[in-house]
């Protein structure tokens, strides 16, 4: 069973593409934002703001997923209260247990939208955008670590972490276009000495953080230099998307 968490704005077409999108879709939890004219007084809001009823749009998207034998509950909240939508997914999330379930954060307002991120962060749960094309619409999965990992990075994981953002941000191009000569930084022996740490010290920790996604490696060959003579074997280091959220905390 999969479950799509989405939350719902001006147009309900971003819940029907994040549907097709995520295979075998058997739950849809809409969170939709109330309208305007229910928060605000109104001579609150502007004469020419065209107010769009997001609860209406969720109910006539009910009846038609229902249709496709897809069961679908509506979650109302005030769309621009950080904390009530976190709370809010936050407890959707947590009612979803044992089974496969995502965020659509695409649609709503700004503030809802964070905040379902900010749940999915919290929750350890998938999240992902609908970015719409010409040539096709597109999911974008957002980098997501489990719940309280956070707490899990150790001292000299932090350190890697950001070592690792600083050389990186060096580069003019990923770290994957360049040839292993110009990657020396991001070698095991190099990445110690950065540290000021012995490199049997530290491979232990890059190990765990890429089996947690927070960086890859290959196998790789440099010149061993004066006065040796061919090449020797080494181990790249570099950066995930989801490593790169935490170097930038780290490297402060």
């Amino acid at each position: 069973m999969a479950v799509l968490i989405a939350t719902l704005g001006g147009s309900e077409d971003i819940i029907k593409l994040g549907v097709r999108k995520m295979e075998d879709v058997d739950k849809v939890v809409l969170v939709a934002g109330k309208p305007f004219n229910e928060i605000f007084e109104e001579s609150e809001i502007k004469k020419d703001k065209v107010i769009v009823d997001p609860i209406r749009k969720a109910v006539g998207l009910k009846k038609l997923l229902e249709e496709f034998g897809i069961k679908v509950e509506i979650h109302k909240v005030n769309p621009l209260d950080f904390r009530e939508c976190l709370l809010t997914i936050l407890n959707l999330i947590q009612n979803e247990q044992n089974v496969d379930k995502a965020v659509n954060v695409t649609g709503g307002t700004k503030t809802l939208s964070l905040a379902a991120l900010s749940a999915a962060w919290l929750s350890g749960c998938r999240a992902f955008i609908i970015q719409e094309k010409v040539s096709g619409d597109i999911k974008v999965e957002l980098p997501i670590t489990e719940s309280g990992y956070l707490n899990n990075i150790n001292k000299q994981m932090k350190r890697i972490l950001a070592y690792l953002f600083s050389q990186e941000s060096k580069l003019e191009k990923p770290v994957e276009e360049y040839d292993d000569e110009r990657l020396r930084p991001f070698i095991t022996k190099n990445i110690a000495s950065g540290l000021g740490v012995k490199s049997q010290s530290i491979i232990s920790n890059l190990k765990m953080m890429e089996g947690d996604g927070l960086i890859r490696s290959r196998r790789g060959s440099i010149n061993r230099g004066e006065p040796f003579k061919g090449k020797t074997g080494v181990k790249i280091w570099w950066l995930t998307d989801g490593g790169k959220i935490y170097a930038t905390l780290f490297n402060r």
